[in-house]
């Protein structure tokens, strides 16, 4: 992250501070509004009750006037003798006090629905509306006029129609006159009814349209809240600047002259008597503080420096030096191997590799301690037999490399075979070694048309063909030995060395075992991967570098130590049975089966079983069976792996000493895809194992189809991509 300047700091500070301000009034501004557009709601449904509950008092008190009116025998007597009808509608009527003034005219009519006189001064209808009687509302010319009509009966019994009766208001004065208004604005009553269009007074409401009166409290609150924030904003303002002006007097300068007085200490190198006296303290004590133990810590500084960049160099010399030999170690090998391949001076470069012949047999069999004198005895012949200029390189064990630089394949060849001399001079017996100490010698040249990359690859492939029996034990690199990396990669054969140098690089697939015919897992089988910076080398690519380069036993060593730390690190469920396999070498190496009963005697909650090939019986009968004796009375069960696939002898398997026999795959597909008479062999041969007392474990079940199959033939257990498919 780049660093940031305190002033642009102090300025965000103060940014910050005037948008969280902004944000507070802004969001108290917003809820004040909230809240009066919720009391404003809350008033005009105050106001719509109010024009509802003056449309009920309108429609009781025509109720009122029409039944008063239809009960007057004055309005009986019309309807009987219509002679003074007009002296009763203009004058009686308003005389009797029966209706209220407001009314603007009245009419009666026949049962017939005609209007008594055709004379109409208040322009009635002249004949009642298909609705009536009932109260409707009516615009007329642009004015709001409210009808009602009702009828006239002769007698209290409601039994002798006379006539109707109608009355007319003005709507909209009408409901302004009711009543009080305290949220509604009569002022501003007004309605959208469609011209000359008679509608039923009681959907008059949904035609009104209203006003509120002003809520005079409210806006002054609104004022008085509008010049709070006026005020604060101000305040904030005035509170901000003072608040800048304390931040660059007391914190942003101290810290310039805090910062212009490191980079003086800075530039003044090593002396601290170089360094510039402060001219005055700082006005923050802490900061003050702070300059003068910067000052303290350059002058103790500036004492170390010069023991630091000794130290240095003598930790970068160790650090590339090997601690057993005192030659260079992998890790310079690295450094300038690369160096050469970006240096475009060199046009040729030769790579020279030697590795101890049968150097684990003598560590075996003489100790660690003899084994280290041979190999600090092996460096020292080769450092003596390379020019001064050379760097010897100890790669790991008993390997040694030397990088020739502008040296042509003749030369380099002179240089090999005299480090071999030298080693074969030397007396190796002084150190109580009765077996002859001799190299194998692998050489390869990189130029014009070849990486420096290749190096390794090709001088590896030689170094491999010099240890094989028969060979020179000093081989230059030809194309003819490319033939052996088909199945020895050189990525791959390096894969396997550093796995078995360093256990933690393999990785295992733990392939659950399941218990039929519940289909619960009873144990995980542990197939073993190398995980490379860059790939992840699979058994396919490790087992035919592992047999051609004959380190089975050491790759079982390796492979059991990568077992016991993931018990350690519970990578494996505790309870849970563990199968691992071990290769015919590992069975008889007494070094590997010592660590399988170790293991076993570490972790008893985790049975393990140990899985073997039909070949350690039948070429190593009488040692494989006392090795397998031993890791049975340790604990271990052990299993006959991939039967059916080699051998396949009923008469050894009967003097196995083994618990289980785990059917190879393509014996246990004869079940499903094999023919009569195949199917027939291997159900037979199942049944027959079964029934002498062994656990039976069917391999490379894909289908429900096979499990049911080994199912019905008394298999214990099975295993495939069925219950844990390949990922």
């Amino acid at each position: 992250m780049k660093p940031v300047k305190v002033t642009h700091l102090s300025f965000a500070y103060i940014a910050l501070v005037a948008l969280l301000a902004l944000g507070l009034g802004l969001y108290t501004w917003v809820q004040i509004g909230q809240r009066a557009e919720q009391i404003r709601e809350e008033e005009r449904t105050q106001a719509r009750r109010e024009i509802a509950d003056a449309l009920q008092a309108i429609q009781a008190k025509l109720r009122t006037s029409a039944k008063a009116l239809a009960e007057w025998d004055e309005t009986r007597q019309q309807l009987a003798y219509d002679e003074y009808y007009p002296l009763w509608r203009d004058q009686r009527v308003k005389a009797s006090g029966l209706i209220p003034g407001s009314i603007a005219a009245v009419g009666l009519y026949h049962p017939g629905g005609g209007i008594l006189s055709r004379d109409n001064p208040g322009h009635m209808p002249e004949a009642l509306p298909a609705r009536a009687p009932a109260a409707l509302v009516v615009k007329e010319q642009g004015r709001d006029w409210l009808y009602h009509f009702f009828p006239i009966y002769a007698d209290p019994g409601r039994e002798q129609l006379l006539g109707y009766g109608g009355l007319k208001f003005d709507f909209l004065a009408e409901m302004a006159s009711i009543r009080q208004f305290r949220y509604a604005d009569p002022g501003r009553l007004q309605s959208d009814l469609p011209e000359n269009t008679p509608m039923r007074f009681e959907d008059a409401l949904a035609h009104l349209r209203y006003g509120t009166q002003a809520n005079e409290g409210l806006a002054a609150l609104h004022g008085l809240l509008r010049d709070f924030q006026v005020r604060m904003a101000l305040l904030y303002v005035a509170g901000l600047a003072v608040a800048a002006w304390l931040l660059s007097r007391f914190v942003v300068a101290p810290l310039r002259r805090l910062s212009a007085d490191i980079d003086a200490l800075r530039e003044t190198g090593a002396k601290a008597a170089d360094a510039p006296a402060p001219l005055e303290p700082l006005i923050v004590w802490e900061l003050e503080n702070a300059r003068r133990s910067f000052r303290d810590y350059h002058a103790r500084l500036s004492d170390l420096r010069s023991d630091l960049e000794r130290s240095s160099r003598d930790f970068f010399d160790q650090a590339r030096q090997d601690a057993l030999t005192g030659v260079y170690n992998r890790r310079a090998y690295d450094e300038d191997r690369q160096a050469l391949a970006q240096d475009r001076r060199h046009e040729l470069c030769a790579l020279i590799l030697f590795d101890c012949d049968h150097f684990k047999a003598i560590n075996d069999t003489y100790g660690h301690e003899v084994g280290d004198t041979v190999i600090r005895a092996i460096a020292h012949c080769l450092q003596g037999a390379l020019r001064d200029q050379d760097r010897l390189y100890r790669l790991g064990g008993d390997e040694f490399a030397t990088l020739l630089p502008d040296m042509d394949e003749k030369s380099a060849l002179a240089i090999a075979e005299r480090c071999q001399e030298h080693v074969m001079r030397h007396d190796f017996r002084q150190y109580g070694v009765g077996e002859p100490i001799g190299i194998s010698i692998g050489l390869a040249q990189a130029g014009a048309e070849l990486p420096l990359a290749e190096l390794q690859k090709q001088a590896d492939l030689a170094m491999y063909a010099a240890k094989r029996p028969g060979q020179r034990k000093i081989v230059v690199y030809e194309e003819r030995l490319g033939g052996v990396s088909a199945l020895l990669a050189n990525d791959k054969i390096t894969a396997v060395y550093q796995a078995i140098r360093d256990p933690f690089l393999i990785e295992f697939r733990y392939q659950p075992v399941k218990r039929l015919p519940g289909l619960e897992t009873a144990y995980v089988e542990a197939l073993a991967r190398i995980n490379t910076q860059d790939t992840i080398i699979r058994p396919p690519d490790i087992f035919p570098v592992v047999q051609a380069r004959r380190l089975d036993a050491e790759f079982d060593q390796a492979v059991i130590q990568a077992v016991q730390r993931d018990l350690e690190f519970k990578r494996i469920p505790e309870g849970l049975g563990l199968s691992i396999n071990l290769s015919v070498p590992g069975l008889l190496n007494p070094k590997v089966v010592d660590m399988m009963i170790a293991l076993s005697q570490a972790y008893p909650e985790s049975r393990i079983l140990v899985e073997i090939t039909e070949t350690a019986f039948i070429e190593h009968m009488d040692l494989a069976t006392q090795q397998i004796q031993r890791l049975r009375a340790a604990g271990c069960a052990i299993a006959l792996d991939d039967f059916g696939s080699g051998y396949s002898s009923l008469r050894h398997l009967a003097s196995m000493p083994v618990d289980i026999v785990k059917f190879d795959i393509d014996l246990v597909r004869l079940l499903h895809a094999g023919d009569a008479r195949q199917r027939r062999v291997a159900q037979d041969i199942a049944r027959m194992v079964a029934s002498v007392g062994y656990g039976m474990v069917a391999e490379g079940i894909e289908t429900q189809e096979l499990l049911d199959q080994v199912l019905a033939l008394g298999f214990s257990h099975a295993q495939g991509y069925y219950f844990d498919p390949p990922g």
